[in-house]
Order: structure tokens, then C-alpha cells, then sequence
């Protein structure tokens, strides 16, 4: 038997798969989402529901969670039935993810309404809750749109994950990343940006002889989205975030 911090490790492990396959037309038309992920050893999730998805923005976005594993594994709980009787129930969480300081908590995407209307709901978290405790020494939760999808919290998520890091970059992305370290904080990311010395772009596309303008990106603002999913300065995503949004420094 395969003892829980080799368990734990396994699935982590590159080679690691999923033990649950959710194709494109399970759980609804539509329903199953595609979401690329450089915390996944394949580098994509596929997310049973819209909520999940979701959910994968928060944890894309927060430097405190350093790996993920979708459907990591089945786990067998003692779990109590209506007359007291106890019975083994399998359960597989959608997700397990590993913090920077070694922990690892299990979770599961479940909507409000679908919690209502299971039995004993309740009852099978706490039972879950504790099967990973004592086996694995790990936490378990159960989120849902009460959590994921508070504003402008999801929204400011949602526009980190669209300026995340990715293999092919501007080399003047780097140049703004270094405009910022050399900032003192706290500052506005406007304020860094007009004090950036970083050229403008310009595209040229096929067919026509002079270069086509293209709305403005603002690559401090995408250096400090970059730094913050790092951890390497903070935000305040309590607030919609916009080009007169401050950075502070991290507390060590």
C-alpha cells in the first residue's frame, strides 16, 4: 500500500494523470471548459463546470499555490447513512493543490443549489474533511459562487490570468518589469508607466505597406500583474483594477 507523502508526491509527479476524464459533452452541453494552466504538469485542466473554471482563475493567480492536480485521485471514507449505519463511500475532489510552504488542501466546485439539493450534504463534507485529515494530513474544502465568484474579486482575477507569463514575450515586458523593482513603493501603476522609458508598438499586418496601430498595451501594467501572481508585490483586489491602482510592497 502506497503510504500518503508518496501518494501526496504522486500526484504531483509530471507523469501524473487524471483518474477522472471529462469530456465535451459531460455534465451539460457546453458545460465541460478547456483551461491552460503552467501549474498542471499537462499544462491544461479541463474543468467539469463553468464554476470550476472559475475557481482555477484564483488559483492561477495566487503565488501562495505553486502546483495543481486535477482529479487527483479516488479515496475511499467511512461515511454514516440515514439509519447510522456505516458504509464505504468514493469520492473523487476535483482538485488537489500544493502551497508554497508544502501543504496541500483538496477541493471540490460545488454550486449553492447543488448543495441544497443533496442529502446530507453537509454530513459528507465534514466526513470528507476528515478522511483527508487523518490519512493524509491535508485539508479539504468545498467552494462554491458564494466564494469564486465574489466582485470585483473574480473580475480582477480574470484580467491577472489574461497577462499572465507565457513562453514568447516583448523583450520591452522584461524592460518594464525592471522599471518597476526600481520604484519605490507604494505607488500607482500609472505612475510607474509614465516614468518608464519603454517604446511604443506598432504591427504591420500582411497585405499592407505601412504599419496598422493597435490600441496601446500598457506593458507596466502587464509587469505588474506578472509580479503580483509571483508574489512579488501586492495588490488590492478588493478594488477593480486599473492603471491608478497601488502597488505595495511585499511584507517579508
Amino acid at each position: 500500500m502506497i503510504k500518503a507523502a508518496a501518494l501526496l508526491q504522486m500526484i504531483f509527479a509530471d507523469g501524473h494523470k487524471p483518474v477522472r476524464k471529462v469530456g465535451r459533452s459531460m455534465y451539460g452541453t457546453g458545460h465541460a471548459v478547456s483551461h491552460p494552466s503552467s501549474k498542471v504538469a499537462s499544462g491544461i485542466v479541463r474543468a467539469r463546470s463553468p464554476l470550476m473554471a472559475d475557481g482555477l482563475l484564483h488559483l492561477d493567480t495566487d503565488p501562495n499555490v505553486v502546483r495543481m492536480s486535477p482529479y487527483p485521485m479516488s479515496v475511499f471514507y467511512w461515511s454514516t447513512n440515514g439509519d447510522e449505519t456505516s458504509v464505504k463511500r468514493e469520492h473523487i475532489p476535483d482538485m488537489a493543490i500544493k502551497r508554497g510552504d508544502g501543504t496541500v488542501v483538496f477541493l471540490d466546485y460545488v454550486s449553492s443549489v447543488e448543495q441544497a439539493a443533496t442529502p446530507r450534504f453537509q454530513l459528507r463534507v465534514a466526513e470528507r474533511l476528515r478522511h483527508f485529515g487523518e490519512e493524509f494530513g491535508c485539508g479539504y474544502q468545498v467552494l462554491d459562487e458564494r466564494t469564486i465568484r465574489i466582485e470585483p474579486r473574480l473580475s480582477n482575477v480574470r484580467l491577472m490570468w489574461t497577462h499572465r507569463e507565457r513562453e514568447t514575450e516583448p523583450r520591452s515586458l522584461s524592460h518594464a518589469r525592471e522599471a518597476l523593482r526600481r520604484t519605490p513603493l507604494p505607488n500607482t501603476i500609472r505612475a510607474v508607466s509614465e516614468n518608464a522609458d519603454i517604446s511604443r508598438q506598432a504591427i504591420s499586418w500582411a497585405g499592407e505597406d505601412l504599419p496598422t496601430a493597435v490600441d496601446e498595451t500598457n506593458l507596466v501594467f502587464t509587469a505588474v500583474m506578472q509580479l503580483a501572481m509571483r508574489g512579488d508585490v501586492l495588490l488590492d483586489l478588493g478594488r477593480p483594477l486599473t492603471l491608478d491602482s497601488t502597488i505595495h510592497e511585499v511584507t517579508k
